[in-house]
């Protein structure tokens, strides 16, 4: 990860805030919008690819420190890379030459944060869906450069935060305040997202973002995880 401006800015709050007493924060929560187009779905003999549009949003008065990001969807909904262009380069391959994989892209979205949420610097970052190998790709820029890992097993999707995004400087942490992301990707009969029904004009999508409990972090979360559904419409 190349984090030049991040880093500069983690070590100068560290200085800045060292001493400084905190008071306890209330329990995290989040919210989250979710919607798929075309919103009539398929069947199970004639799925339909779609375009998911997923925005997860954490209550800033927590000052969180996210480590994951768990995407789970309906059986009406699947998610797969299988029969796409995958990108199977290293991260750092990626974050040097993003065109390397371009054929893989599948998507945009963005994503905000703030480093130190006591004395906040805000953090804003474009997001790069690339579709891996049984798992989808984040690549990261702006206030930083990354790429996140988003496993996929079974109708779950977890993205995993890198500790160099958590703690970008020691015992300066960061807190997330958003993420969105719209995905498709279609090749052929294969496709990123398919729905294969539509229960009750509804596909129910399951977010929980799990929570750092780093001992050196003076806004360490007062539960492990939170988590909030979003009913994207469908017919």
């Amino acid at each position: 990860m190349r984090k030049p401006l991040i880093a500069a800015v983690a070590a100068a709050l560290a200085v800045a805030t060292a001493g400084v007493a905190y008071a306890q924060n209330p329990d995290p929560t989040i919210t989250v919008t979710a919607s798929v187009s075309p919103s009539k779905a398929g069947t199970k003999t004639k799925p339909k690819s779609e375009t998911l549009k997923l925005k997860v949003v954490n209550n800033p008065a927590s000052k969180t420190t996210a480590k994951s990001i768990a995407i789970t969807l309906p059986s009406t909904l699947k998610l797969s890379t299988k029969g796409l262009p995958q990108c199977t380069k290293g991260d750092q391959a990626l974050l040097d030459d993003p065109s390397i994989c371009k054929s893989s892209f599948a998507g945009s979205g963005s994503a905000h944060a703030v480093l130190n949420p006591d004395a906040p610097a805000p953090l804003t970052f474009k997001v790069q869906p690339v579709i891996g190998k049984n798992e989808m790709l984040f690549l990261l820029s702006g206030s930083a450069s990354a790429v996140l890992h988003g496993k996929v097993k079974g109708s779950t999707m977890t993205i995993i935060i890198s500790p160099q995004l958590q703690e970008p400087a020691p015992k300066v942490f960061s807190a997330l305040s958003d993420l969105s992301t719209s995905i498709a990707k279609k090749k052929g009969k294969a496709a990123l997202v398919m729905s294969t029904g539509c229960k009750s004009k509804k596909h129910t999508i399951n977010v929980t973002v799990g929570y750092a409990n780093d001992p050196d972090n003076p806004n360490k979360p007062s539960k492990p995880s939170a988590s909030n559904s979003a009913d994207a419409k469908c017919s």
